[in-house]
């Protein structure tokens, strides 16, 4: 197992101050929980902080403003912000546990003649191209891939094994796809005509700005016309349904299960926690945030915090909770001030009879 001094590592973070033996060497990161003797760990949330006395790591990156104890032969090293400077860390590593393969075009691929393939691209194995289609320079196709007729993937896009991008779509500068993930299957439109339901053709696309990532298996439906925009910087998680003609801004956050309804516009910053459910024909404001397992039915304003079913300001949300989970108690004494005051009425447990 191959070992790091501290010493090292610490280079690539801002302003370190380092307390104890900065020789120690480290062979993995671990949680405070978990770590074992040269584990790296960190703390990044402050209600593990009573695990940092009692952790085994031998070097903790901790931020400036922690008071509390630390355990005695560990290494402290303090920085404003230790989850980015582990993530700095982290992208070192995965680019030495899965470094960038060498452009070429594997034998099993299929790339039509029409199509246009930039510079350093890597097509992989078993990975279909086809007319008029736009790679950019840098692409990566893993493998199992479909480029449709005419779509485009722009320059140091990474697309994962068995990720889809369907005909005419378009996709900006560094978008990175998931396994599985589809982008531009059809979007869900039907009427009914004499008993039966007619499928309303989807002759639109999709568009995905730039820095844009889509988790494993998540569907990014075409348009019935016009466009499906994903807005630049947003990220998506996995098993995420997002509609035909929906429009997500700039730098939101789709967590795992949101499913967002047709014609919706999501704003800049917007936040929806997993399992989600967003009517159609909506719009969330820029910055609002969503709980997990709300269901939206009607627009949000910007820079709300809401969450429920229909979504309340979250603390009033969080107080109705609180009540309900009141209401047996609320129903005995109501019992016992009907019965103390002569009352033989039922008006609760069962309906009233006429």
């Amino acid at each position: 197992m191959t070992k790091y001094p501290l010493s090292e590592i610490v280079k690539i973070f801002e302003n370190p101050e380092i307390q104890g033996d900065a020789s120690v060497e480290l062979s993995a990161i671990s949680s405070l929980e978990k770590a074992k003797p040269g584990d790296l760990s960190f703390l990044g949330n402050k209600k593990y902080s009573p695990e940092v006395p009692k952790t085994k790591a031998s070097a903790i990156l901790l931020p400036r403003s922690y008071k509390g104890e630390v355990p005695e032969g560990a290494t402290i090293v303090r920085v404003d912000d230790p989850s980015m400077e582990l993530a700095k860390l982290c992208a070192i590593i995965e680019k030495q546990l899965w470094p960038a393969p060498k452009p070429s075009v594997h034998p099993t691929a299929s790339v039509d003649e029409s199509a246009k393939i930039g510079k350093g691209v890597f097509i992989g194995a078993n990975v279909i191209v086809c007319e008029g289609a736009e790679i950019g320079d840098g692409v990566v196709l893993q493998g199992n891939n479909y480029v449709g007729r005419f779509a485009k993937i722009g320059e140091n896009s990474f697309i994962m094994p068995n990720a889809v991008i369907m005909d005419y779509c378009e996709l900006g500068k560094r978008v990175k796809l998931q396994p599985g993930c589809v982008i531009g299957s059809d979007g869900y439109g039907y009427v009914p005509v004499n008993g039966q339901h007619v499928k309303v053709p989807q002759v639109g696309k999709v568009v995905l700005e730039d820095d844009v990532e889509v988790g494993a298996n998540t569907t990014i439906d075409r348009a019935r016309f016009d466009k499906t925009l994903v807005g630049a910087g947003t990220k998506i998680d996995n098993l995420v349904q997002v509609a035909h003609n929906v429009e997500i801004g700039k730098c939101a956050l789709l967590v795992s299960q949101v499913g967002i309804s047709g014609s919706t516009h999501i704003g800049n910053y917007v936040v929806l926690g997993g399992q989600t459910g967003v009517a159609g024909h909506l719009k969330i404001g820029d910055g609002a945030m969503i709980g997990g397992q709300s269901g939206v039915n009607g627009d949000i304003p910007p820079k709300s915090y809401m969450r429920g079913t229909p979504p309340r300001p979250y603390m009033r949300a969080h107080k109705i909770e609180i009540f309900i989970g009141h209401l047996p108690e609320l129903y005995d004494r109501v019992k016992d001030i009907e019965s103390h005051l002569g009352i033989e009425k039922k008006t609760f447990g069962k309906a009233q009879q006429p």
